[in-house]
């Protein structure tokens, strides 16, 4: 039987890369996948007997609402560049190009937690912590009528300094320990 005090509504603050990114719009969606390969014999014709699992994914979608420059910057800066054009001295902007084409990831990798708001700061106990998370921008919406949204999705991945069990991601206190393999 059910119990209703199961039953949470529980809003969570977001900090990537030690900077919290503010209020958001709607929900935060962590989307968990397992990859599997079907294990067949030709005895059996097309039936499918297991399966072996042979990887695990993390992804987080997040709107943005506090779309202002140093926050749209930092998120686009990562996939993109925030750099001088030619001939300005003080004119930084951000720029979507090719640039960081054909390169690692991880260097832009940073770590993602989501604490929930209800509880104390200094309590971690139900936190979700993504040790390697990277930011992809997906869309911005302006609107004369809603505020100004900025979409992405954190990819994550695995943090190889970490024991296989807690690579990717771990749900509670993320701040006792190292997570290294024993």
């Amino acid at each position: 039987m059910g119990t209703v005090t199961n039953i949470k509504v529980k809003p969570m603050s977001v900090v990537w890369a030690g900077s919290a990114l503010g209020f958001t719009e709607g929900d935060l969606e962590l989307t968990l996948t397992e990859d599997a390969v079907d294990v067949t014999a030709h005895q059996e014709g097309t039936n499918i007997l297991s399966a072996i699992r042979t990887g695990k994914g993390a992804e987080l979608s997040i709107s943005l609402k506090e779309t202002n420059v140093a926050l749209v910057k930092f998120i686009l800066g990562q996939s993109g560049d925030v750099d001088n054009p030619s001939g300005a001295t003080a004119n930084l902007v951000v720029g979507w190009g090719n640039s960081k084409d054909f390169t690692h990831v991880l260097s832009q990798a940073g770590k993602l937690v989501l604490h929930p708001v209800a509880l104390a700061s200094n309590d971690y106990s139900e936190d979700i912590c993504a040790w390697k998370a990277y930011p992809v921008p997906e869309s911005f919406t302006f609107s004369g009528e809603n505020p100004s949204l900025l979409n992405c999705t954190f990819k994550c991945y695995p943090d190889t300094t970490k024991a296989g069990t807690f690579r990717l991601l771990v749900i509670g206190n993320h701040t006792l320990g190292n997570f290294a393999s024993l």
